[in-house]
């Protein structure tokens, strides 16, 4: 059934990290579940007002003191009841994040009555346009009503959602089932943001906290099974240590051991990584099948027993501990790629140090014990002057809040 954004805009939170506010800005466009606002005029420097496309509907902020990005809400013209349940001269903050930007209207108790989100013109949802959740590919075909519905095949299984755009090339979409009665893995979703920044062009969902809770990237390669050995290789890729001091390399498709080739294939099934890698016969220093498992020093490899054709397996007693060798950190691949889809193999003190890797790569100062130990540990850590000066790309802020999500899950 169709969510109806309205409602649920209105049960919305800020709990996500990192927040700043910020300025509002002319021309900025605020989407309230049902009216959707244009900033008009900042008077004097301070009074927001904006209004509807018809100008029928009014909404007056005044900016209030410090920090830039808090205002309060006021009387005007076409606005003489206040909306959402609030009372003139109630708090509005202004909450900037690097995947999404929001005003929240406050009330007594410091209950947040109404969240809108910033709509940001953006370029329609292609027809044919192919998106990757870290699972499946989905492809996209609008309908006339301007909702995108969005299909993936899994082992015969349909999946399917709609997107329905706040408004004409908007940023912000509503999330509901498709039409079919297909599955629809998003059903949690209070709504979704597309972004296109800094190279990447992602839809992020978000809960009714307003956390973003999972993503999904434009993609050119239909094949889901490439997509996911890719994304599981760039995880575990790299130089080790075995417990005898000798380099072992882990690259797609091939690996080495003092040098010398091994073979490599990671195990799939019905499109999806196993987490099994298969060494063959041929190599000097692994041969069979073993588990791979991302440990906070490098990976345990465990011999398993598989049988051709199946999805499961049976771990042996033997195991093999790589220690990690890389010049950077053994985390740096949540600086270069968008982790969807692979969190799930992590436990929840390793997310923990992954989280945190992303933030000691740009030589953040850690006041836990146990963190601070680890990073300062680390060869290539190097403590920043002030934690104030960082900042963290997109891609690395939307990775930090999807490994949050993961550290949420049950």
């Amino acid at each position: 059934m169709k969510r109806n954004l309205y409602l649920i805009l209105a049960l919305l939170f800020c709990t996500f990290t990192l927040m700043q506010a910020q300025a509002i800005r002319e021309g900025d466009r605020f989407f309230d579940g049902v009216t959707l606002y244009t900033v008009r005029e900042i008077r004097t420097g301070n009074i927001v007002y904006m209004t509807d496309a018809q100008g029928d509907e009014e909404l007056t902020l005044e900016q209030w003191g410090t920090p830039a990005g808090v205002y309060r809400l006021r009387p005007s013209r076409n606005a003489e009841e206040p909306k959402y349940g609030a009372e003139f001269g109630c708090r509005v903050e202004y909450i900037s994040q690097p995947d999404n930007k929001y005003l929240q209207v406050i009330g007594d108790n410091d209950m947040v009555l109404r969240v809108l989100p910033l709509v940001k013109p953006m370029d329609d949802i292609a027809a044919g346009s192919l998106w990757f959740d870290g699972s499946l590919v989905y492809d996209a075909n609008p309908n006339e009503d301007g909702s995108v519905r969005m299909t993936a095949m899994a082992e015969g299984e349909e999946h399917e959602f709609v997107l329905t755009p706040a408004g004409d090339g908007a940023d912000l979409f509503a999330v509901s089932d498709g039409p079919n009665d297909a599955v629809n893995i998003f059903d949690y979703a209070a709504y979704a943001r597309r972004i296109r920044q800094d190279g990447l062009d992602v839809i992020c969902f978000y809960d009714e906290k307003n956390r973003l809770t999972d993503a999904m990237q434009a993609t050119q390669v239909w094949d889901s099974q490439a997509l996911n050995v890719r994304q599981w290789m760039a995880l575990i890729c790299g130089n080790y240590k075995n417990e005898g001091g000798s380099d072992v390399v882990i690259g797609e498709g091939r690996s080495t051991y003092r040098g010398k080739e091994m073979p490599l294939e990671p195990v799939t099934f019905n499109g999806g990584v196993t987490g099994v890698l298969d060494f063959g016969t041929g190599g000097p220093y692994l041969t069979g099948k073993v588990e791979a498992v991302p440990t906070r020093e490098g990976l345990r490899l465990t011999e398993v027993k598989m049988n051709d054709g199946e999805p499961w397996y049976e771990r042996t007693v033997s195991y093999f501990d790589l220690t990690w060798a890389g010049e950077q950190s053994r985390f740096g691949f949540a600086a270069d790629i968008l982790l969807i889809g692979v969190l799930h193999r992590y436990d929840k003190p390793l997310l923990r140090v992954m989280r945190n890797a992303i933030l000691a790569a740009h030589g953040y100062v850690f006041q836990s014990k146990d963190l601070k130990t680890y990073f300062e540990a680390q060869p290539w850590y190097k403590p920043a002057a002030s934690n104030s000066s960082i900042k963290l790309s997109l891609l690395e802020q939307l990775n930090v809040s999807l490994i949050q999500a993961a550290e949420r899950a049950e």
